[in-house]
């Protein structure tokens, strides 16, 4: 009887006795991981010039247990691989799973060996959503995932696991391997899809986040000048790899994001002065002028990706927001100072001093020092958009896809503020030529003062996110869930509107306040808060410890003199009119002569009074310096804000779940603040709830 094979069987056959003969047929290795996914099937599928797939594989095969596989024969370049169905582990929890779906991956060119996961999968579902499979849309989103995934080929790249919950040098197979357990964090802390997942990278890439540093933005649009993340955008790949750093399973070897952070200039300098000047922010700016314009001039931003030292002033990020920080090394004292607390109180003010007078506007970016690209002349700007009237990143036309970036509020060519009217909402708005496009917002402002004098050592200590900065307590509060945003350095104080005439005696300068979006109003009357008032968080200011008069009458009056309003120099915001609602400011300063704060709003950093909106609304404040003394001391024991993991409530199907914080003198009146952190990466929201009391 004549055996008759398959044109497979015929194949396998001809390996054979190739091989039999001292032949080989080539091969192309790879594997397919979520963990690694066994038995799943992979075919290979060549891509027309068009970008159009064939539907019959040019090979195929099928995974190992260690979700390996080989691809035999000659392979025509560019190619999709797919990978379906197979199980695998998760990674955060270890659980049995089924891959649901596909996973894709895209070659240009012959690889050294193939990686398929949800990373190759989002370099796919990117391409596509651009146009198609073409070599262009390809390259662009390789570029953009790489990346977000610590500048490693994740096509390329296979995991390298260790033991779990050990730590091991960084590699690229490091990389690799933690995230895919970012991936499987956030996946399934969220009970999401991989689909969602894969839209996830993709968001996440395509603005410029990495797997330590995500983009989220100062907070939720207000009245106030905050702005939420950019349209589309969320930090749960981000997220999830924060808190597969802390995971036991973890099989990286990676467990802070300060070993994938990218190296920044960082020395740490000596300030000039002397025992009697250390603790005196005008002489510290003085005698240190040339310390700061070195930082100023130095490398300000997290270099990623294909930004460099050279062009990151002025690199095209895919997130308006422009770059991440980078990081800066502490200031130490002058010889002799003795009082350490009261040299870093006064170098904060010395710093935020010097950002004031450098006339940067109210922008909605990261760092000081970044230009975004000019396409004010397109229809609906992206970068350069100074919507007019607005200053919190609203739409002024709802056909509109962007919102301000920049307000339109001081003139790029002296430094000039617009003046601001007594009940004037906004002010004329500047042609695009006239802008002042450097400059950042409250909380990234807060954020940048402290990692410019050095106070932080890693700037997620202070949270550029409005949000997390507000509401979330440091580091080891034992209550604190994996998914919950970066513990924040200091100690918060329950110092509000509502017992301010009491407490604000503890003040010290370079207290970070806390404000909240108005009170709604009915009739023009604002609405009585109630035990259940709910009020968002959406601003921060910085405390001075000055009134109006002493700064007016001290060695630099003319800075304060309200008939400088508006001019290179003053330090007076171009609102002050608008707060005090009086357009006679010298009269309403001299008679009310307020405690003034500063603050990056309207025409960007400067000195406002403390009053009206930012008086009602204070809902909470975090002392940075001192913060270890703030504990000891016993005048301010029931004020000291905590989390209560009694009174914390466990996720639902829209959030990862909700801390409460409160002060004892807070749980006495019902005045709580609810850091709640929505699901799939969403920005978290900070709200204060009761009545402050």
């Amino acid at each position: 009887m004549k055996l008759i094979l398959s044109t497979a069987a015929a194949g396998a056959a001809f390996c054979l006795f190739l091989s039999a003969c001292g032949g080989s047929t080539p091969s192309t290795s790879g594997g397919v991981y979520m963990g690694p996914v066994a038995n799943a099937s992979v075919t290979a599928h060549e891509i027309a010039a068009d970008g159009t797939v064939s539907d019959k594989p040019s090979a195929a095969a099928v995974t190992n247990s260690d979700g390996t596989f080989e691809l035999h024969g000659t392979l025509r370049y560019p190619l999709l691989v797919r990978a379906t169905g197979g199980s695998f582990e998760e990674e955060s929890n270890g659980t049995a799973a089924n891959l649901s779906g596909e996973l894709d991956a895209v070659y240009l060119s012959a690889p050294s060996q193939m990686v398929v996961s949800a990373y190759s999968n989002a370099i796919v579902a990117d391409a596509r959503a651009a146009g198609g499979l073409v070599a262009g849309n390809v390259a662009a989103a390789m570029s953009r995932v790489n990346a977000f995934a610590g500048d490693i080929d994740v096509q390329q790249t296979t995991p390298t696991f260790v033991a779990a919950g050990t730590a091991s040098s960084v590699t690229s197979g490091a990389k690799m391997a933690l995230a895919l357990g970012a991936e499987s964090e956030s996946r399934t802390a969220d009970g999401s899809t991989l689909d969602a997942s894969t839209q996830d990278i993709v968001a996440q890439a395509a603005n410029g986040d990495t797997l330590s540093s995500c983009h989220a933005g100062a907070g939720d649009v207000a009245a106030d000048g905050t702005l939420g993340a950019p349209a589309g955008g969320n930090c749960s790949i981000t997220t999830g790899a924060a808190t597969y750093m802390a995971n036991p399973r973890n099989r990286s070897g990676i467990t802070s994001a300060a070993q994938i952070e990218p190296a920044m200039p960082g020395a740490i300098e000596t300030a000039k002065g002397s025992a009697g000047t250390c603790g005196d922010r005008i002489a510290l700016l003085n005698d240190n002028l040339a310390l700061f314009d070195g930082r100023r001039n130095d490398v300000q931003a997290k270099l990623t990706g294909n930004m460099t030292k050279t062009n990151w002033a002025t690199f095209q990020t895919t997130s308006s927001w422009g770059p991440l920080a980078g990081q800066y090394g502490a200031i130490q004292p002058p010889a002799g100072c003795a009082d350490i607390d009261t040299f870093q109180r006064e170098l904060v003010m010395a710093v935020e001093n010097y950002w004031v007078d450098q006339n940067i506007n109210y922008c909605h970016h990261h760092i000081p020092g970044w230009l975004p690209m000019d396409d004010s002349s397109s229809a609906d700007p992206k970068y350069r958009n100074s919507s007019k009237g607005s200053t919190s990143g609203e739409k002024s036309d709802p056909a509109q896809k962007y919102g301000m970036t920049c307000t339109a509020q001081r003139n790029g060519i002296d430094g000039s503020q617009v003046v601001q009217h007594q009940g004037e909402a906004s002010a004329q708005a500047l042609p695009p030529a006239q802008i002042q496009w450097h400059g950042v917002d409250c909380s990234d402002f807060t954020a940048w003062v402290y990692n410019f004098a050095g106070l932080t050592t890693d700037n997620r200590e202070v949270e550029t996110g409005i949000t997390t900065q507000a509401c979330m307590t440091p580091a080891g509060a034992a209550s604190t869930h994996a998914w919950a945003g970066p513990k924040q350095t200091g100690v918060l104080l329950d110092i509000n509107h509502g017992n301010f005439d009491d407490t604000s005696k503890h003040l010290l300068p370079g207290d970070l306040l806390y404000i909240s979006v108005a009170p709604p109003k009915v009739g023009g009357v604002a609405v009585p808060e109630t035990a259940t008032s709910t009020i968002a968080l959406s601003h921060v200011v910085t405390w001075t410890g000055k009134k109006w008069s002493e700064l007016r009458n001290g060695p630099e009056g003319w800075r304060y003199d309200p008939a400088h309003i508006g001019e290179p120099g003053s330090r007076l915001g171009g609102d002050l009119a608008y707060i005090l609602d009086d357009n006679d400011v010298l009269h309403a300063l001299t008679t009310l002569d307020p405690y003034m704060i500063i603050d990056s709003h309207y025409a960007g950093p400067a000195y406002r009074p403390f009053y009206g909106w930012y008086r009602g609304s204070v809902s909470n404040v975090r002392r940075i310096v001192g913060a270890d003394a703030a504990r000891a001391n016993p005048a301010l024991a029931d004020l000291i804000v905590e989390q209560r993991p009694s009174m914390a409530r466990q996720a639902t199907k829209s959030t990862l779940g909700q801390i409460v914080l409160a002060s004892n003198h807070g749980l006495a009146n019902g005045y709580t603040l609810q850091y709640t952190q929505g699901s799939n990466g969403a920005l978290a929201s900070c709200q204060r709830v009761g009545i402050a009391k």
